[in-house]
């Protein structure tokens, strides 16, 4: 009787599963959505002897995502799908997020300009659906958009500037010399900057603005030599945003000494020399599908698909809202081939992850450095902490 009922029984899984086998996977919706005509990716000028580096969509990486989780999606019985839906140059980006609403997808990724950003979150509710940052790094979209449906795979710029101060503090090198271009987006920079040096224990002991260019009248202002000559310092901060003066910084300055930020040793999210934890085969794959070198971006893109696959995995999300609270919950750890998982900070929606330090072609450091602690993660001495935010860890 016993081997009737056993053999019963095992007929009865057979069947199950069969039946589970034979159901077609169901569609889980990814939407990107971009603008036309965004100025963001203009091509840049090249007449004035800066090499400047152009910006490519990132659906790229959102593309090779979806490669990646396809054996994971067949595991679950889910077939990950990537829509593309494009803003008209001068339409409203708030009525065609409100549209794409309407069609349930379970993830968007936004490619768009800091103003359409912020007219997109406020057209969906908290909690509804999880919108992606995979571009903007300013930290008012964490500060001010915090308790939103936006969520950030791209690092912040504060977390970029974090990263280097821990290293030039545990370097040592905790003299620093800043110099500054005439752009708003320099001033930003040093600003960051000097707030995450006073954070991990640096010093900016001089600042000093650089105009680009050869009017001997501004000699004060454009002269490396002049500039780096005089005050006491173990290391060089740069920013300059355009390139214009920093590439003449680190061979033209009076005293050897390291440079850092927009020249010389760079903090990213990704860099395509990076040796460890699978990056080669990310970048390999990349490389072989886009034909290009994988950025910040295409990276940010990666990683957000990952992660609503992740939702699916365990915890079985398939809407908006389940995906939105499956990446606030704490339990999806998400592989980010960077040495270590990373989650969803609930404050302000920030993925938390190491930062590359790199110099042109050489992964130098990740941070977090060793011996910088924090009372939840390693990860969270980086970027904001939920006391620089309205909106609290829950």
């Amino acid at each position: 009787m016993n081997k009737f009922w056993l053999a019963l029984l095992v007929c009865g899984i057979s069947a199950s599963s069969a039946l589970a086998q034979s159901e077609p996977p169901r569609d889980m919706r990814m939407v990107y959505i971009d603008r036309a005509e965004d100025p963001f990716y203009d091509p840049p000028a090249q007449t004035d002897g800066v090499i400047r580096v152009e910006n490519r969509p990132p659906i790229a990486g959102a593309e090779l995502g979806l490669k990646d989780v396809a054996a994971l999606g067949r595991a679950a019985q889910v077939h990950f799908v990537l829509e593309h839906h494009t803003v008209a140059a001068d339409g409203d980006v708030a009525a065609d997020i409100t549209a794409v609403m309407a069609t349930s997808p379970a993830l968007v990724l936004l490619d768009l300009p800091h103003d359409d950003i912020v007219s997109a979150v406020k057209a969906v509710p908290s909690g509804s659906l999880a919108l992606v940052n995979i571009r903007d790094t300013s930290d008012d979209l964490r500060r001010n958009l915090c308790g939103t449906a936006l969520f950030h795979t791209i690092p912040s710029q504060s977390a970029y500037s974090d990263a280097l101060a821990q290293m030039i503090v545990r370097k040592n090198w905790k003299r620093v010399l800043t110099l500054i271009g005439p752009e708003p987006e320099d001033q930003e920079l040093a600003k960051l900057f000097a707030a995450s040096a006073k954070k991990f224990g640096a010093k900016i002991v001089d600042t000093k603005p650089f105009i680009a260019g050869n009017d001997p009248r501004k000699r004060e202002e454009n002269s490396t030599a002049l500039m780096t000559g005089e005050s006491e310092y173990d290391v060089i901060y740069v920013a300059d945003s355009t390139g214009d003066f920093g590439r003449f910084v680190e061979f033209r300055q009076v005293k050897p000494r390291p440079v850092i930020g927009s020249e010389g040793l760079e903090a990213s999210a990704w860099h395509r020399a990076a040796e460890r934890y699978g990056a080669p085969q990310v970048n390999h794959r990349f490389e072989r599908d886009a034909g290009r070198a994988m950025s910040d971006m295409d990276w940010s893109a990666w990683v957000a698909v990952k992660a609503a696959a992740e939702a699916v995995a365990r915890n079985k999300a398939m809407t908006g809202a389940a995906v939105s609270a499956a990446l606030l919950s704490g339990t999806i750890e998400i592989e980010m081939t960077k040495g270590i998982p990373g989650s969803f900070r609930a404050w302000d929606h920030q993925l938390r992850q190491p930062i590359m330090l790199h110099t042109a072609d050489a992964v130098i450091a990740m941070a977090p450095i060793e011996g910088f602690l924090h009372e939840n993660s390693v990860l969270d001495t980086l970027g904001l902490s939920d006391r620089d935010t309205n909106c609290k860890a829950k």
